[in-house]
């Protein structure tokens, strides 16, 4: 099977092979061309943040696309696009796949929604890992059913260097590089605020908080900044951990996914918030601990729990690395994205 891969972020270089991510566990590897989007300067800054999908990429990949058995298109940033030029041009039509992360932008009403619908008619599956995605396609795009599939998102192995259920010699861990709109840091900060005398904090992947991302919340000089970490150096910090917090707001699509599987590749619990995305992810009582966005006082009584109660925690890590073992691993992803792509790429074309 020969497929073309296009992403919604900018690759380094372009790639061939079957070798990476979930496609390297299929049975039969594919022949695989890797893409990304371009950093154009200002023409990817106006389709980022302007347009808010992609428009030069998903045109390369238009015109590569006849040499493919089918594509796979990494969010509807850059599927919706290719869809629609397809549409426009059926003759050059192949099969199409969105691994549909934004629920389509939760696109509801309008001209936006009428071109989503003309462009759809050319998608032949759409692929998204939060089970409550469901209400959305129902209630907006009910013509979808037949060529929806829900695969939870999997990961690779990563090798643990400390023993499972290792005493927690760190601080807690928050993650990511996002603003506000996609990090909740007022409510982390104002919920670690009343257990600051029990641990330190350590947010990776920022070296500071604007007071416009932190809602002008103070952050306590036992508040420590990391930039980006090596691999190697981030499980290092995780495995050291007591748990780690995922303060997400509630966007009504499907994110947070990978930061909670490393979290359970090495073995540690989490405090997140329940939102569309996590929920299938983390067992609440079990694996981890969930609270309702933007709800301090919980996230600080569920960071207090797990800091007095380290057994607890422990428990929980270990559940959450079996849970992974069991349902979440790139081998079980592989798997169910070779039989969905083998049933597309051999159906008769009916729209």
């Amino acid at each position: 099977m020969r497929l073309l891969f296009l992403a919604n972020w900018p690759l380094k270089k372009e790639a061939k092979g079957g070798d990476y991510a979930f496609f390297a566990q299929w049975e039969t590897r594919p022949v695989l061309r890797l893409m990304g989007t371009y950093n154009l300067g200002f023409i990817t800054r106006f389709e980022r943040y302007r347009l808010r999908f992609y428009v030069i990429a998903p045109l390369v990949a238009f015109l590569r696309a006849w040499r493919y058995d089918a594509v796979v298109a990494y969010s509807s940033q850059v599927g919706l696009p290719l869809a629609l030029l397809f549409r426009l041009a059926p003759w050059r039509r192949v099969k199409l796949v969105i691994f549909d992360v934004e629920s389509f932008g939760r696109v509801q009403s309008g001209l936006r929604l009428a071109l989503t619908k003309f462009a759809m008619k050319a998608v032949d599956a759409v692929v998204y890992a939060s089970s409550r995605q469901i209400e959305y396609y129902r209630a907006v795009f009910p013509e979808l059913a037949p060529r929806l599939h829900h695969i939870p998102i999997g990961i690779g192995p990563y090798p643990k260097t400390q023993p499972l259920g290792a005493p927690a010699t760190g601080p807690i861990v928050a993650s990511g590089h996002h603003g506000r709109a996609f990090r909740d840091w007022a409510c982390l900060l104002r919920a670690y605020d009343r257990v600051k005398h029990r641990s330190w904090l350590t947010i990776v992947g920022r070296t500071e908080l604007p007071p416009h991302d932190r809602d002008n919340v103070p952050v306590p000089p036992t508040v420590e900044f990391r930039p980006f970490l090596p691999t190697d150096e981030y499980k290092a910090l995780l495995e050291a951990a007591p748990f780690i917090v995922l303060p997400l707001p509630e966007r009504r699509q499907s994110l947070g996914q990978l930061s909670v599987l490393f979290c359970m590749a090495m073995g540690k619990p989490v405090v997140a918030t329940r939102v569309m995305g996590i929920e299938d992810y983390v067992a609440d009582g079990e694996t981890g601990l969930l609270v309702e966005p933007g709800d301090h006082e919980a996230m600080a009584e569920a960071m207090a729990r797990l800091l007095d109660n380290p057994d607890e925690a422990v428990a929980m890590g270990r559940a959450a690395f079996d849970l992974l073992q069991e349902r979440f691993t790139d081998k079980s992803m592989g798997a169910a994205w070779e039989t969905m792509m083998r049933t597309v790429v051999s159906a008769s074309r009916s729209r």
